[in-house]
């Protein structure tokens, strides 16, 4: 009996015609953590039945819902935002005001360098008459930079007397509550003193770039809800640590966007040993003001704390959900493999000749899972008709069979087979039949419920936490979302597609497994007759593509029908429209990988643009950018030969620069020049940087084909400063084409387009004069096809010889703003500098052919939009084409390329196109041609998608 324990009728069994079955190894990981499912659900299993699984469910289901509502509902303690702000400025008088806040901070290193901080607050506090909440509250952070401040030794006394004080722990803050027991009205003193722990923490400097050990705190705390008209602080250091300061330190008081702030100097009154800094402020400061002192130190000069067990919830408790889910997914594995794996049959099987009783050849291939050979077995199975009326019927299906035979295993018969594979009903009907078990227990309720439940989880916590500011080291909101949606459809379709054999089924398995051997010592497949009943599940389960090729010739002498009358049969059979050719399948491919390769270089690749972008020295987000002045300014410009007919630039800029100590950082000078023109780099560098005759540090940066210079000064400098700048650019020729002719330009810029704004401005400092000069030797100066200042009404170019018999001659022009400190209109429009164009090979190393290629690598998504238009536009018009003729059904015709070109590659061009073009057109400027050019044809592109639809709408309506 199959199925059975029995040896398939067989009582004796000789061991030398065993074949071994041998339980499957598995890894050690996967034995552990199936083990440890398995004595879980055991374990739930003791402890409850259907009430517990039920309470399971809704744990989950509250999950759910708590989710959903993070990622529907309200945003949780969202910030304040500026309406916020000034709402609570105006109802000021709803509690207290500090008439007064002076701040006491003491500041000392414990044996092991650390930070403690003695902090001593007094506010004359007022109280309204009106005013109904008795109680005083204060908050105090208990988590900074991502360690613990640890307050301690809280006391607070009331106009003398000491209170109690209840204290009421969050996260990372803990308020102070304070009740008199009476309400209070006038003027009250309170004084509140506590004591910090690790104040500072490591950062970088945003003048110098370096790491520094960074003191910056603010002293009304996490939130103080109370207006404050007077704010004295004062802070008090060691010597030693005031000896290792980067720069002085500074205080500050802001509110939303408003502030103002001052460098600090040592109090004279400090106690010996000690240095003491302070900073008062008399302007009202409303509720959420911030009042902050900086003190950044050299990096090691404090004993930095471990980070506190609140860092990492807080790096990783956002991505808790995808972690659990990660870990839910290795456990579904485990689970598949070893806790839901297949039952055991005998230890051994034996050759089969005969196929098993009541099982078809397709449940044979569900048991022996081989979608590819299916289709196979089962026009065999078909084919296997005798009787001389039904030849003409078993000629056909012997044709259907060999075509299956030539089809099987092959990759464009993969998604067919495959398809129905999965749709038919022996899937459903091996559980039936009892051949295959569906998993039910806790663990696979625990895959089932968890993923949806973390899932929603997850997506509400990205959203709520995409309005806050971020905490966690790493924050990939968008990656988590998908890795966690990924995790979670993976293992529900582990979870809701086991099907393990059981041990009837696993008996059957064997049973196929022994036909297959059979037929391997027997050679079947290649004597054996088509009438053969074991034929059909021979083919299971063996490499599908030799099989098919046995198969065909198996049965190619069987068909006696005409090729032309077979290939009508295999047609009407209708088994191959689902089958994919090689050019079918590029064609697919190709359409999936343009849409996928447009989405990933729009979302990857920086946006391309023919305009050039604003220089980073006028944009003010450099630190200490906005806080220098150029009040004067030398230009000078040497152009010289090298050897090998080569150039030489070299610059040096003398600039009167006026510093201002206003700012949250030192004053930075920042400068930027053109880098790389056309495709052609320069070869320009920063040869030094001097200020008042001293070296200066600075660094540079090479950016969107700019290069930019920024001192890194550590110090705060106040005034007017004498800044030189030396510059060598080693292939300052380009090649340029004018009036349709090639020259070799040399075009030196001095102060990028956007100069008279973009330099920062000060009011205080009146600017001027700006003075240029260029010289280069006489014999280039003659031989130019052109030549002059940029823009050209900035002065007349009139070069003058040098003195001596030098060979060079000078062109010098000098700028002066008007009474009102403006510049003229005339050299506002344009780069400032020269432009000097010779005959095209008289500076040697000029690539001829960079501009065309540098423009190219800009245009490159535009002229691909327009080819895949073009592509788009020829797919739709044989679209047309073959729908207005009837010669098939149009793109609804017979499946082949053609038809795939047209349903597929088409549209995928398409929409590849507009990606592409938009992402483009961003970046053209408006009466660049190229623009004009890329709009029509992704015009003409979705014009012909849009008539191509119509047409084939409307010839399949009237069929």
């Amino acid at each position: 009996m199959i199925g059975s324990d029995g040896a398939s009728g067989t009582d004796v069994v000789e061991p030398d015609t065993r074949i071994p079955d041998p339980a499957p190894r598995h890894t050690p990981l996967w034995v552990v953590l199936s083990a440890w499912l398995l004595r879980v659900e055991r374990w739930l299993q003791s402890r409850g039945g259907s009430r517990l699984r039920s309470g399971l469910w809704q744990f989950w289901g509250l999950v759910a819902v708590g989710g959903l509502i993070l990622l529907v509902g309200p945003v949780i303690n969202p910030p304040l935002t500026l309406d916020d702000l000034t709402d609570e400025a105006s109802d000021v008088t709803d509690t207290w005001i500090a008439r007064s806040f002076d701040a006491d901070y003491r500041v000392t290193m414990d044996d092991d360098g650390r930070l403690v901080t003695e902090v001593e607050e007094r506010i004359d506090a007022f109280f309204p008459t009106d005013l109904d909440d008795r109680t005083i509250e204060r908050v105090l952070a208990t988590e900074y930079q991502g360690h613990a401040l640890d307050p301690s030794m809280i006391s607070v006394t009331l106009d003398g007397v000491e209170q109690d004080v209840r204290w009421e722990r969050a996260a990372v803050f803990l308020r102070l509550v304070v009740d008199p027991g009476q309400q209070l009205t006038g003027d009250h003193e309170l004084v509140i003193r506590y004591q910090l722990s690790d104040l500072a923490y490591v950062d970088t400097d945003p003048a110098t770039g370096r790491p520094v050990d960074l003191l910056r705190w603010d002293v009304f705390g996490p939130d103080l809800q109370q207006a404050v008209a007077k704010l004295d602080v004062r802070v008090t250091i060691p010597q030693e640590l005031d000896d290792r300061l980067v720069r002085q330190p500074r205080g500050s008081l802001a509110w939303t966007l408003v502030g103002a702030g001052q460098w600090l100097t040592p109090e004279p009154d400090a106690p010996p040993g000690e240095v003491a800094y302070a900073f008062t402020s008399d302007d009202a400061a409303p509720p959420h003001a911030q009042a902050r002192f900086t003190m950044p130190f050299e990096a090691g000069s404090i004993t930095m704390p471990p980070q506190s067990w609140i860092f990492w919830v807080q790096t990783f408790g956002p991505v808790l959900p995808m972690l659990v889910l990660a870990a839910t997914l290795l456990l579904s594995f485990a689970a598949r493999a070893v806790a839901w794996g297949d039952a055991r049959g005998r230890p051994w099987y034996l050759a089969q000749s005969e196929p098993p009783d009541g099982v078809s050849p397709r449940t044979a291939a569900h048991l022996l899972r081989s979608p590819a050979t299916m289709e196979l077995a089962e026009r065999l199975k078909d084919a296997a008709i005798s009787g001389t009326k039904q030849q003409a019927k078993r000629q056909a299906r012997l044709v259907a069979a060999a075509g299956a035979a030539k089809r099987a295993g092959r990759l464009g018969d993969r998604p067919r087979a495959l398809r129905r594979y999965l749709t038919g009903p022996e899937r459903a009907g091996q559980v039936r039949d009892g051949l295959r078990r569906v998993p039910k227990g806790f663990v696979r309720d625990w895959f089932i419920a968890a993923p949806i439940a973390l899932t929603i989880l997850q997506w509400g916590i990205v959203r709520q936490l995409s309005h806050q500011a971020v905490l966690a080291v790493v924050w990939w909101p968008l990656a988590f979302v998908v890795l966690s949606t990924v995790f979670a459809v993976i293992v529900l379709a582990i979870a809701l597609t086991a099907r393990p054999l059981t041990r009837k089924g696993a008996l059957l398995k064997q049973h196929l497994l022994g036909i297959r051997v059979f037929a391997e010592r027997t050679q079947l497949l290649d004597r054996a007759s088509l009438r053969d009943r074991l034929l059909p599940y021979a083919v299971l389960g063996a490499p599908p593509r030799t099989t098919g090729r046995r198969v065909a010739a198996l049965i190619a002498p069987e068909i006696t029908m005409p090729a032309a009358a077979a290939d009508l049969a295999s047609r009407a059979d209708g088994s191959r429209t689902g089958f994919l050719t090689a050019p079918r399948i590029a064609v697919r491919v190709l359409a999936v990988l343009l849409v996928v390769g447009a989405i990933v270089a729009v979302s990857v690749l920086p946006a391309p643009s023919l305009e050039p972008e604003t220089p980073r020295s006028y944009t003010g987000d450099i630190p200490g950018s906005t806080l220098t002045t150029i009040a004067t300014a030398d230009f000078d410009a040497e152009l010289t030969r090298t050897d090998g007919d080569g150039a030489r630039l070299r610059v040096t800029e003398r600039l009167g620069v006026d510093f201002s100590d206003e700012g949250a950082v030192p004053g930075q000078v920042v400068r930027e020049w053109p880098a790389v023109v056309d495709g052609q780099d320069l070869g320009l560098t920063v040869d030094g940087v001097t200020i008042d005759g001293e070296d200066a540090p600075f660094t540079t940066e090479l950016e969107d084909g700019r290069l930019l210079l920024r001192t890194t000064f550590e110090d705060v400098r106040t005034g007017l400063h004498d800044v030189v700048i030396e510059t060598t650019s080693t292939r300052p020729a380009v090649a340029a084409t004018v009036d349709g002719h090639d020259v070799d330009r040399v075009n030196w810029v001095a102060l990028l387009d956007g100069w008279t704004s973009g330099v920062a401005w000060d009011e205080d400092v009146r600017q001027g004069p700006f003075r240029l000069s260029f010289s280069a030797d006489r014999e280039l100066l003659d031989d130019a096809v052109d030549a002059g200042w940029t823009p050209t009404d900035a002065g007349t170019w009139l070069p003058s010889a040098d003195p001596g018999d030098t060979g060079r001659a000078t062109a010098t022009v000098e700028l002066e703003p008007d009474s009102d400190g403006r510049w003229p209109l005339d050299v506002r429009s344009d780069d400032l500098g020269v432009v000097l164009d010779l005959p095209a090979g008289t500076v040697a190393g000029v690539d001829a052919g960079a501009p065309m290629t540098a423009r190219l690598a800009v245009q490159w998504p535009g002229l691909v939009a327009i080819a895949l238009s073009v592509l788009a536009v020829l797919g739709a018009v044989l679209g047309v084409a073959g729908a207005m003729r009837r010669r098939s059904r149009g793109i609804e015709g017979t499946p082949g390329t053609a038809r795939d070109a047209v349903r597929w590659l088409a549209p995928s061009a398409m929409i590849t196109a507009l990606a592409m073009g938009v992402w483009m057109l961003n970046g053209i400027p408006a009466d660049d041609p190229f623009g004009g050019l890329l709009l029509a044809a992704l015009g003409a592109g979705v014009l012909s998608m849009l008539v191509c639809w119509f047409v084939a709408r409307r010839f399949r309506s009237r069929r």
